[in-house]
């Protein structure tokens, strides 16, 4: 679990437009290590800030090159910067923790890197960060808004300018329509029972979001608030469904090319 040092290491470096920085810190925790002797300034102490992550993180932070490491470095110097009697950083040294696990498990979204629409990007980020910052209501309502937005981009992509009121489980149907990929569409039986069975998830998202996100205000008798587990799920499903409504509006354009 990340302490408050990593925490705010994690801020500087999403306000530096490094999230790919931040991201390799998740999951991390910090020491700092003094030592008896005195620094640049009076009465500073040198001191050896140690950064221990899960393995897998650790194996990609030591892969770093010198300006990422730097990077890191610098940002670490706004939260210790040199100062009379205080602690001078001299030094990051990164361990792995065999204890730690990374514990989002996020699903990454390939694809959805080739899509120029910076709306659809910007609520795979929103989800990603309030998984890693633990606002699971808000990463359920950015599920929805992914999950709406590829829908909406397909949709007036292939047909012209769709009257949206909010039900997302008819938007996705009609662009099921569009790109040929509803369960009646395809005679293999376990292929239908796969796409019946997003039409539940998407059912599912949209009520989630509609009775627990923070889109909405909360009254006294509802006393369930969503977990880490329910919102990591909503959001690889949301972003897994994305991927593959992606993936289908490719291929029709290639057929429609062809």
């Amino acid at each position: 679990m990340e302490n408050q040092d990593i925490g705010k290491l994690r801020k500087i470096l999403k306000y530096k437009e490094r999230m790919d920085l931040a991201d390799l810190l998740k999951s991390s925790h910090s020491v700092l290590n003094e030592s008896s002797y005195y620094g640049s300034r009076a009465f500073s102490t040198l001191s050896v800030f140690e950064i221990y992550s899960p393995i897998k993180l650790y194996d990609k932070l030591t892969q770093l090159s010198e300006k990422d490491l730097q990077e890191i470095y610098n940002a670490l110097l706004l939260i210790y910067p040199a100062k009379d009697g205080e602690t001078e950083i001299i030094n990051i040294e990164y361990y792995p923790d065999f204890d730690l696990k990374d514990e989002t498990q996020l699903v990454d979204t390939y694809n959805l890197k080739r899509l120029d629409f910076e709306y659809i990007q910007d609520q795979i980020k929103k989800c990603n960060d309030k998984i890693i910052e633990k606002d699971f209501d808000g990463a359920v309502t950015n599920s929805r808004a992914l999950l709406e937005s590829i829908c909406l981009f397909i949709y007036e992509s292939k047909e012209d300018v769709y009257d949206y009121k909010g039900n997302l489980l008819k938007l996705y149907k009609d662009v099921s329509k569009i790109l040929n990929m509803t369960p009646s569409d395809y005679a293999n039986d376990f292929i239908k029972q796969i796409l019946s069975g997003v039409f539940s998830i998407i059912n599912g998202i949209s009520g989630l979001r509609n009775d627990f996100s923070d889109a909405h205000g909360s009254s006294p008798s509802k006393t369930y608030k969503i977990d880490a587990r329910h919102a990591i799920l909503t959001v690889n499903l949301s972003k897994s469904i994305a991927e593959y409504l992606f993936l289908s509006f490719e291929k029709s354009e290639k057929s429609t090319i062809a």
